[in-house]
């Protein structure tokens, strides 16, 4: 979970592109029509071999069966031959912060969340949900977002987190000390455009504050985030009927408790985003301290920015978050499994932002902690994809059909077989804009 005192952590970087990166303004921003020749297409029920994909004004034109003499001088092509299209991965729960911050100041903030988000496009994450940002930085990332040659997933945004536990505000993560408390800076949020407002410790809020966030919540026509770390935070948390139930029980407890998951399963609408990749990730690391400082964590960073947030994440791995993994991991099998029998819609959230968790190739390590852990991939990606736009409530993201949003990821092979690998991402793309295409797949030209 990210930190209210990372807020004070954003701080500068030298910006670097990376090798098959569309970095050229004109380049990133060509959404002329676009074909995928000769791909399978993911859908939820399996793989769809041999199509050809038409993308046309930031939607999906047409799914055919491949015509190897299809060739057009109007379509920009990508060839798919023995790769797998997917559509843009919906990422529930993301930050916008460097792990481990930086070495400076906040005053070039903008290209940080350039970095980040570049990181996130990437991956393959081309629509997602902010959590625990300031409102001056919702605001500017959601605005931006919108534009599909921005680089940045289309982003639904959360602002300031309220706990129960705050003893002051900061920023990105406040408390609320009384009813109208809640109620004025919930109004100050919707003024402003933030979409979600998390709720954190709500165990430790008062009755008649919890009560008045959620009426607050509601009254502005937003939605309402969740953390259900413990058994007690997940009772109080329910009473407010939230949209998503963040987390999962992080105490040392071999199970959910049968009590707890009734309370849970009795919420149909409650769309759950466990998180179980970011202490299976850590866990990955206290295993292999090397894998910390794989390249792809620090891509689009300069080599004294790098070598700081390295520094940082190995003390992390000897500290807090190393500890808690070890805790937790021998349960999350379990953990994940009863969740997922409770027959409730799931979402996958990376956490990406959060102590190391590098948003690059975030959405992966997630997805392959929901394999590792005994889940189907067919399942885990649904969760990234259809789950991901549930959280949303918007139906044109998360799948490929005629008319929904031009947001793909071409990935190599068939994604439902071996682990999970950002590395096999060759092409992303955000509304027809390609943002990402690998070197071996050569350029999106004209044919």
């Amino acid at each position: 979970m990210y930190s209210s005192k990372t807020s004070n952590l954003f701080v500068t970087l030298a910006f670097v592109v990376g090798p098959g990166f569309a970095d050229a303004a004109a380049q990133t921003c060509d959404s002329s029509p676009l074909l995928i020749r000769n791909t399978s297409v993911w859908t939820r029920d399996g793989l769809v071999a041999n199509r050809d994909v038409v993308f046309r004004d930031g939607r999906v034109a047409a799914i055919e069966p491949s015509r190897a003499s299809r060739t057009s001088s109007a379509l920009r092509t990508i060839d798919g031959t023995g790769h797998t299209l997917l559509p843009g991965l919906v990422d529930a729960h993301l930050h916008f912060v460097i792990p481990g911050g930086l070495p400076r100041g906040t005053e070039r903030q903008t290209e940080i969340e350039e970095i980040t988000g570049r990181q996130l496009l990437r991956s393959g994450v081309t629509s997602g949900r902010l959590h625990l940002a300031t409102i001056e930085e919702a605001v500017r990332l959601k605005t931006r977002s919108a534009n599909a040659c921005e680089p940045f997933p289309l982003l639904q945004v959360g602002g300031p987190g309220l706990s129960g536990a705050a003893e002051r505000d900061f920023g990105n993560f406040q408390g609320a000390k009384s009813p109208e408390d809640a109620i004025e800076k919930i109004g100050r949020f919707a003024a402003a455009g933030i979409d979600w407002v998390a709720v954190h410790d709500a165990d430790r809020f008062a009755p008649p504050v919890l009560e008045a966030i959620a009426a607050a919540v509601r009254r502005n026509g937003m939605r309402l985030m969740a953390s259900g770390s413990t058994p007690a935070e997940i009772a109080a948390a329910l009473k407010m009927n939230p949209d998503t139930l963040d987390y999962f029980d992080r105490t040392p407890e071999p199970r959910y408790a049968a009590s707890t998951l009734d309370s849970i399963r009795a919420r149909r609408e409650l769309v759950l985003v466990p998180t179980p990749g970011v202490p299976y990730r850590t866990g990955q690391y206290l295993q292999n301290p090397a894998l910390v400082e794989l390249p792809e964590n620090f891509q689009f960073l300069g080599e004294a920015d790098k070598e700081f947030v390295i520094a940082n994440a190995r003390k992390d791995l000897a500290g807090p978050p190393g500890d808690h993994a070890k805790g937790v991991l021998p349960f999350l099998p379990e953990k994940l499994r009863q969740l997922r029998e409770l027959g409730l819609a799931m979402a996958v959230g990376s956490d990406a932002g959060s102590q190391l968790q590098f948003q690059a190739g975030a959405i992966w390590w997630e997805l392959e902690s929901w394999r590792a852990l005994g889940e189907p991939h067919r399942e885990a990606l649904i969760a990234a994809t259809e789950g991901g736009a549930r959280v949303l409530r918007v139906d044109d993201v998360g799948r490929l059909t005629p008319g929904s949003r031009a947001d793909f990821v071409l990935y190599r092979g068939d994604v439902e077989s071996g682990p999970f690998d950002a590395a096999r991402v060759l092409a992303v793309g955000k509304a027809g804009a390609v943002h990402y295409r690998a070197p071996s797949i050569g350029p999106t030209g004209h044919k």
